[in-house]
């Protein structure tokens, strides 16, 4: 990124890394947009794709698509609902974790699709899934901490928008 600059990276929820920030006890947050309450400056839309194991499909409707997601409150949870209902698709929450690492496990035995982040390939074990609807990306924002390095927070929010775009 910036040679001299130490990074050190947090995965959190958005509205944390939001507040995270605030604190001073973390310098940039890239987050999705709609899940923090505080103003960011705007890096671009994160591509989401549904994916299960290799081979797994969507039941026949009227049995509703199993889903696998992060535990409410979460933007990308209702989007996957969201959309599913926006095209007359039934579902049902089959498995939940407070983070994207349970997600993953879950999603790997089976028990139904998630919604993820398509952005480089795709988790160990998982596969982009067809014959469900696509979804439009969602919103992400960045938040530098007041004081931080002008360049390094440019550098930082650059970096998140060219990753993006090519998403």
């Amino acid at each position: 990124m910036r040679p001299g600059c130490r990074v050190r990276f947090r995965i959190d929820r958005s509205a944390r890394l939001v507040e995270a920030v605030e604190r001073g006890s973390v310098d940039v947050a890239v987050y999705v947009t709609e899940a923090a309450a505080t103003e960011g400056t705007p890096v671009g839309g994160l591509p989401l794709t549904w994916h299960a194991v290799p081979g797994w499909a969507p039941p026949a409707a009227p049995a509703p698509v199993p889903l696998v997601a992060i535990e409410e409150p979460c933007a990308i949870r209702r989007r996957a609902i969201a959309t599913l209902a926006r095209h007359g698709v039934a579902a049902t929450v089959v498995g939940d974790a407070g983070y994207l690492a349970g997600v993953l496990d879950i999603a790997r035995t089976g028990q139904g699709v998630a919604l993820l982040a398509s952005v480089g390939a795709a988790p160990d074990g998982l596969a982009p899934c067809e014959g469900l609807p696509a979804v439009t990306p969602i919103a992400m924002s960045a938040l530098a901490r007041p004081g931080a390095d002008p360049a390094t927070t440019e550098a930082a929010f650059g970096a998140v928008r060219e990753l993006l775009r090519q998403g």
